[in-house]
């Protein structure tokens, strides 16, 4: 399929998700400014929608990129710990009863994410980038913030408890979307792009892509960086959302191929696709109780993975 289609599709989908919902819009009355369903649709579920949509886009790509740098069909983007720094921030705040506005609680996210990190990346730098290492001190880190957050929950009251619940699942619910994280996707992709017979010779392991005259430890340190940021960005807007950076890389493979030319948009676009349709049967199919988006992508990505895993 290509690019313009994915487009396509998105654009059909985001026209469905504006529409549904604990109050049906007809079609015909979207752009309907004098309808009284206008405030509904444009200033809170197109906001969902695009904050959906970036959310997905940005996992896709990280998932994409990490495992290429650890050469793992099974890595994701939270292989790093950086799910757990952000997630262990935030739920502080919420345990702490702290009254921020939603800026500033994605702040405190990215801020622990990106200190987790560094921490692994100082872990796993040692003149250059070890995979290996990569992949050993991001699944420790993520242990080890595990417990913190089962110590968290251990401590937090009944009302709390939920709340951090919920979040831990996923939670597009409050979110507007991130300009930040808009311009960081689009600069990455920007980058990447220019990088893709790079990817394509790294995907086929380090020592081949420095016999082909590619820098491979600069190239794994940029791509490092990326799935941080990207990674940081989504779980400190939305929570921890899972399977989309897992499975969205091996569906698009099989459907375009192994060339991060063509790889790279699809990605992006199939993973944005796949979380506005998550997010639109969280908060319709038990309308009007919203359940997490985390549980619809786990409920996808369980049987989709097992299915993948006999091609990859």
């Amino acid at each position: 399929m290509k690019p313009w289609v994915w487009i396509l599709l998105l654009f059909l989908m985001l026209l469905i998700s504006m529409a549904v919902g604990s109050v049906s819009v007809p079609l015909s009355q979207l752009f309907n400014a004098d309808s009284i369903t206008y405030s509904i649709v444009w200033q809170l579920r197109l906001p969902r929608a695009f904050n959906a949509m970036l959310v997905g886009g940005c996992l896709a790509l990280a998932g994409l990129l990490i495992q290429n740098l650890v050469k793992n069909p099974l890595a994701d983007p939270y292989l790093l710990g950086v799910s757990g720094g952000a997630a262990s921030c935030q739920l502080l705040v919420i345990m702490l009863g702290l009254s921020l506005t939603a800026e500033a609680l994605f702040l405190v996210g990215f801020a622990g994410s990106l200190v987790a990190t560094l921490l692994v990346l100082k872990l796993s730098y040692h003149g250059h980038i070890r995979p290996n290492k990569v992949t050993l001190n991001g699944v420790v880190m993520a242990f080890g913030f595990a417990a913190i957050i089962s110590f968290m929950l251990s401590l937090a009251d009944g009302q709390q408890i939920r709340s951090m619940m919920f979040w831990l699942m996923g939670d597009l619910s409050f979110a507007q979307p991130s300009w930040l994280m808009l311009v960081v996707l689009a600069l990455c992709y920007g980058l990447l792009r220019r990088q893709h017979s790079a990817l394509d010779l790294l995907a086929r392991g380090e020592l081949f892509a420095r016999k082909s005259g590619v820098h491979a430890e600069r190239l794994n340190l940029m791509i490092f960086i990326m799935v941080a940021l990207l990674t940081s960005m989504a779980v400190a807007q939305a929570g921890t959302i899972g399977f989309v950076g897992l499975i969205i890389p091996h569906i698009v493979r099989l459907m375009v191929g192994y060339q991060h030319r063509h790889l790279l948009s699809v990605t992006v676009l199939a993973g944005a696709l796949f979380l506005l349709i998550a997010d639109t049967l969280a908060r319709t199919v038990l309308s009007p109780i919203q359940l997490p988006v985390g549980i619809f992508t786990a409920l996808v990505g369980v049987p989709v993975f097992l299915f993948l895993s006999r091609k990859i």
